[in-house]
């Protein structure tokens, strides 16, 4: 993926994918529901239902889990292509020199803490 060069531009880009590629006016949520959950070798594999812009696709994620003391962490990762939700990728500028990649990955770090009964 290409950074743009300056605020302005990244302005631009950011109200373009609000509007032109999500359009978060008619899909203003996106849903992640996990469906099934499968134990592996400390980790867990999770199928997943991703919805975004009224398109729903299943995609896997891996997660890794650890518990220490009263603090649970939980590291994910899941990518999926764009076109794949029917989703065009934004590109722009001279010669669509501006533009977001197919491929979208997303990484979540996840804590928890337990708290002492009261």
């Amino acid at each position: 993926m290409l950074t743009p060069p300056d605020t302005e531009e990244i302005r631009k880009v950011t109200e373009a994918m609000r509007t032109q590629v999500l359009d978060v006016a008619q899909y203003p949520e996106i849903s992640f529901v996990s469906k099934t959950v499968t134990a592996t070798h400390g980790e867990f594999l999770i199928v997943d239902e991703l919805t975004i812009a009224g398109h729903t696709r299943e995609v896997p994620a891996d997660v890794r889990v650890e518990f220490r003391s009263n603090i649970l962490r939980a590291a994910a990762t899941f990518a999926f292509k764009q076109t794949d939700l029917g989703i065009k990728p934004y590109r722009s500028g001279p010669a669509g020199m501006v533009r977001v990649a197919d491929r979208v990955v997303f990484k979540i770090d996840a804590v928890a803490v337990r708290e002492e009964p009261h």
